[in-house]
């Protein structure tokens, strides 16, 4: 992979980080306005935490664990471009994605 080769990047990870930071918010207000069994499909962590959250009558743990549920959606997203931009050179490499 050459330093001017398009499909490769030379900092994955930054652009997963980015990637991440903009997909969470969009999926996150899908998971909110999705009825229950297609909320999971978007934002599977946050939807667990929001059925433990549901449990809890505190209000100050509720918010934590929604805070922790929306950053645990981040980190899933994060992972998940990770892998779909270490996938794409190659696939682009073999043909399928012209």
């Amino acid at each position: 992979m050459s330093p001017t080769d398009p499909s490769g990047l030379r900092r994955p990870w930054v652009a997963a980080l980015l990637l991440g930071t903009v997909i969470t918010p969009a999926c996150v207000v899908l998971a909110w306005l999705a009825p229950r069994p297609l909320d999971a499909v978007v934002a599977l962590p946050l939807v667990l935490l929001d059925i433990r959250a549901a449990r809890v009558e505190a209000p100050l743990i509720r918010t934590l664990l929604l805070i922790a549920g929306i950053g645990l959606t981040w980190l899933f997203y994060v992972v998940a471009a990770r892998l779909v931009l270490r996938l794409l050179p190659r696939l682009h490499g073999r043909g399928d994605l012209e």
